[in-house]
């Protein structure tokens, strides 16, 4: 499917071509923007309004006519590998029908140019990356129940997607900054860049390996097969950060890269898994809770993807409405090599070079919209 055409289908029931910023009569209401209203919005991309920048570009902050505070993403894209043009298509094929309280909302877009240009509500405490793991200090403004209301809600976000829309999205880059918190610090699933969507007639999509190293399915990074249980491992390592308040990869010198999934995989054999609850929690939790929602985390980074719960067992599994107690947890998968993995494939075509740089070796900080 070309630009047009998916740009089209994506629209046909939903946008109001020609409206101006007033962001529609509701907030169902998709708009499709002029260049012009976005700069006036955005104060001409001034960059006391920037938020936050990514591989694709730059996200500004803006004020519609109404009132509304909005976040504009400025999608550049690369003519030769497309890079951008992708990521624009998928994130109008995601979201633009869609709508859910831990989702982000998206108002619409702009096609000027080589650039594309994608506006979506505004989240005041922007990314669980920057407000709850980027430091300690942060960390304790963040209690028990603060965590647990986070980690429900991105449950139902993705249990939504996962099992309600048809066809499924696969959100393929679940981690901590994409996961916006509003002005209640309800949690919304952003950035549907490198999304793909699934028919409920089939199992899988072969598709270029792309996330983000720590938070990538074992299976996935040595296929190519991109499934539901793709993204129950991202949030399961997503679990086990915001539990913990630890990168999902540390590096010292004496002992080189630790990775938390294996860290917390060595504490439940050890039966001492509650140590890795954060510490600057103090003994403000539940421990039972607490254990059950590491299991949890745990049992969705089991290497054998069958054995992942998906992700509405998942969210019955958090709330106890299904007992975990006797659920047996296996190894977990790890990927500690991306790069040694895409060499020793034999289709070197789906190694690209464009692919390798999708890749970080740490969450990234940059931007709560990239």
């Amino acid at each position: 499917m070309n630009f047009t055409s998916c740009f089209s289908s994506c629209f046909s029931s939903t946008s109001k071509p020609g409206r101006n910023e007033s962001g529609g009569e509701n907030d169902q209401d998709m708009c499709i923007f002029t260049y012009n209203e976005l700069r006036i919005v955005t104060q001409n991309f001034s960059s006391s309004n920037k938020i936050g920048g990514g591989g694709f570009g730059t996200v500004y902050k803006g004020r519609l006519r109404n009132g509304t505070a909005v976040a504009v993403k400025v999608l550049s894209v690369e003519l030769e590998s497309m890079r951008g043009e992708r990521e624009f298509i998928s994130e109008i094929a995601a979201l633009s029908n869609i709508k859910h309280e831990n989702l982000v909302t998206l108002r619409g877009c702009c096609v000027e140019g080589a650039n594309r240009f994608l506006v979506y509500d505004y989240m005041e405490n922007n990314s669980l990356a920057h407000t709850l793991l980027a430091r300690e200090q942060n960390r304790m403004q963040f209690g028990w129940e603060n965590r647990r209301e986070i980690l429900l809600g991105i449950a139902r976000g993705l249990a939504y997607l996962h099992d309600e829309v048809q066809p499924y999205i696969l959100h393929r880059d679940i981690k901590a900054s994409n996961i916006l918190l509003d002005q209640n610090f309800t949690p919304k699933v952003s950035d549907f860049g490198l999304s793909r969507l699934l028919r409920v007639d089939i199992s899988h999509i072969s598709t270029h390996v792309a996330g983000t190293l720590g938070y990538i399915a074992p299976e996935y990074a040595v296929s190519g097969r991109l499934t539901r249980k793709t993204d129950v491992y991202g949030f399961g390592v997503l679990l086990l950060e915001i539990i913990s308040g630890q990168s999902v990869v540390d590096f010292d010198l004496e002992h080189g890269e630790h990775y938390l999934v294996q860290k917390a995989w060595e504490m439940y054999k050890a039966n001492s898994i509650i140590q890795l609850v954060d510490p600057t929690l103090g003994m403000n939790y539940p421990e039972e809770e607490a254990v059950r929602f590491i299991k949890v985390g745990l049992l969705c980074v089991q290497e054998i993807a069958n054995l992942r719960p998906g992700m509405s067992e998942a969210l019955k599994m958090l709330s106890n409405e299904i007992d975990v107690g006797p659920v047996q947890v296996l190894q977990p998968g790890l990927v500690a090599d991306l790069m040694g993995i895409k060499l020793s494939r034999k289709d070197s075509s789906q190694c690209s070079s464009s692919n390798v740089s999708s890749m970080e070796s740490r969450p990234g900080l940059h931007s709560a919209y990239f």
